[in-house]
């Protein structure tokens, strides 16, 4: 018989925390409605939220899990240069050496891989996707869900306010989904808890980008000739 991890350890290896959701924090006897203004930007993984800061994402997992050198992208500044040189002419092809962080691999204390990948805003750094992974010999995916359901309510696909969560495939590439989702799925090994601020989001962020390098290097006017 395989090992399993028990409902407590579940509750600290994978951090579901709704965030002003008005929610008790002990699970009731039955999924509950979803409160409105929550959603998958209030909801963390491993204590990381969808949109958190960098540093913060970093201080939250710091002490129990133990995460790699990070690898580092080009930073909202350095995009905005590098598109600013386009359009003056320039020549430059690769840009800059990454000033930013792009992506975080972590292990958790029970073996739990957790990868951050970031995205770059005007404000700075931001979590733009988690994927958490956790082999199924070690967890019950089908009780992990019952205990999100209790807590949070039941699955939904959302609205343009909020976002959606949901188990299963959701019917979308989580890259392509418009707005924040979080997405709980398992197969016959891994039990996987995705994440994503929407392409809407990174949208916004690369138009943010093209705003900036045209307060520098505006369009030029040219003739219909």
């Amino acid at each position: 018989m395989k090992p399993m991890l028990n409902a407590a350890a579940v509750a600290t290896i994978l951090t579901f925390a709704m965030q002003g959701s008005g929610f008790a924090q002990t699970p009731g006897p039955k999924p509950r409605s979803v409160a409105t203004g929550s959603g998958p930007l209030a909801m963390d993984v491993a204590g990381v939220r969808l949109g958190m800061p960098v540093a913060q994402a970093q201080a939250a997992l710091a002490g129990t899990y133990r995460c790699e050198r990070p690898s580092r992208t080009q930073s909202f500044q350095q995009l905005v240069n590098v598109e600013v040189e386009r359009r003056r002419g320039g020549s430059s092809f690769f840009g800059p050496e990454g000033a930013a962080v792009h992506e975080l691999a972590c292990t958790g204390p029970s073996g739990e891989y957790l990868r951050l990948f970031m995205g770059q805003t005007p404000t700075g750094t931001v979590v733009d996707s988690i994927d958490l992974a956790i082999g199924t010999e070690r967890v019950d995916p089908k009780e992990l869900v019952r205990q999100v359901e209790r807590k949070y309510g039941r699955p939904t696909e959302g609205t343009a306010a909020n976002g959606s969560w949901c188990v299963g495939r959701c019917g979308f590439d989580l890259t392509m989904e418009p707005s924040p989702r979080i997405t709980v799925r398992s197969d016959a090994w891994r039990f996987k808890i995705l994440g994503s601020r929407g392409r809407n989001a990174r949208l916004a962020d690369e138009a943010a980008v093209s705003a900036a390098a045209a307060r520098d290097a505006p369009a030029a006017k040219r003739g219909a000739f």
